[in-house]
């Protein structure tokens, strides 16, 4: 009988793909959830559900018995306060380990981000130098967890940009090209992403390979100059779709607007300045060749195959 896997998030776009993809692969999982948290996405799967909150250790405790592999997806991408980057991924994530550790768990899988790493602009090039809140936060999450091995088997995953099926993330984008444009940053910036049912199978690798701590990127091997992004686009919604280039200044302009307003009203931003300087200011690109090597996975979905079957199930739910 396969191993039983604990995930975190699974209620997220992420998550709920990782999850199901366990399931599918003949796993036992079983899925935390938050209070507040709706299980959508997990309906239809044959999973266990735990309700526990990141900030209660305790609630962890009886959650892991009998539980192999943990996979870690929650955490927040977007926040009101610097210091809540670090109590959710941060502290969250050790508290997590440290009762993993505790009910004798075997594998911790974290999926991290290449914000972890920083951009290819900061000096010296590929090595670890986050620059923003989130970045930092996960960066110190995984030296928390290097603390933890060997007594813990740790794996952690940083993905690039991740797209797919229930993402609202970039359903902006798929809305504006239904228009006929979307709008792209002037500079020449390459885009490299991973679909998420690639970032689904590099999860599963990492719980099941024999692999050392990593950090893994996560990204299909291609990039993309933002006019090949507009005509996979234009190809997957069958029109033209125009490439609109503004500037890193309109952009950031915009997230900060969209991120006071968003604090003006108490929620968290979906658009903001962090967000607006990695599209328009930073280059976010890394070699998986590591991970194909050490995990055995690489990425099966090129883009204008990810990007065509995105906007069908968009079409299909009604969000497109």
């Amino acid at each position: 009988m396969n191993p039983r896997v604990f995930v975190t998030g699974a209620t997220g776009f992420i998550g709920s793909h990782i999850a199901q993809l366990f399931v599918e692969s003949g796993f036992r999982v079983r899925c935390s959830l938050r209070s507040t948290s709706r299980g959508r996405w997990l309906e239809h799967l044959d999973v266990e559900i735990w309700r526990a909150e990141l900030g209660d250790p305790s609630g962890f405790q009886a959650a892991l018995r009998d539980v192999e592999i943990v996979v870690h997806a929650a955490g927040v991408t977007s926040a009101r306060t610097k210091e809540h980057f670090g109590t959710v991924n941060t502290d969250g994530t050790v508290r997590l380990a440290e009762a993993a550790q505790c009910a004798g768990v075997r594998r911790f899988v974290y999926i991290s981000s290449l914000a972890a790493r920083g951009p290819d602009s900061v000096e010296p090039a590929f090595q670890d130098r986050p620059i923003s809140p989130y970045g930092l936060s996960k960066f110190r999450a995984e030296v928390a967890l290097r603390s933890l091995v060997p007594d813990l088997e740790v794996v952690v995953l940083r993905p690039v940009t991740v797209y797919g099926p229930r993402d609202h993330d970039l359903l902006p984008l798929f809305r504006m090209a239904k228009v006929g444009f979307i709008v792209t940053p002037s500079r020449g910036n390459v885009v490299q992403l991973v679909n998420v049912s690639d970032m689904a199978a590099a999860t599963v690798a990492a719980a099941t390979a024999p692999a050392q701590f990593g950090p893994f990127p996560i990204a299909e091997s291609a990039t993309y100059a933002w006019p090949e992004v507009a005509e996979a686009f234009g190809k997957a919604l069958s029109r033209t779709v125009r490439p609109v280039p503004l500037t890193g200044a309109i952009f950031i302009g915009a997230g900060w607007v969209s991120e006071s307003i968003a604090r003006l009203r108490g929620v968290e931003a979906n658009f903001d300045v962090r967000r607006a300087l990695d599209i328009a200011v930073h280059k976010w690109t890394c070699d998986p060749g590591r991970t194909r090597v050490e995990l055995g996975w690489q990425a099966n979905v090129p883009l204008i195959e990810g990007v065509t079957r995105t906007a069908e199930w968009y079409r299909m739910n009604g969000w497109l």
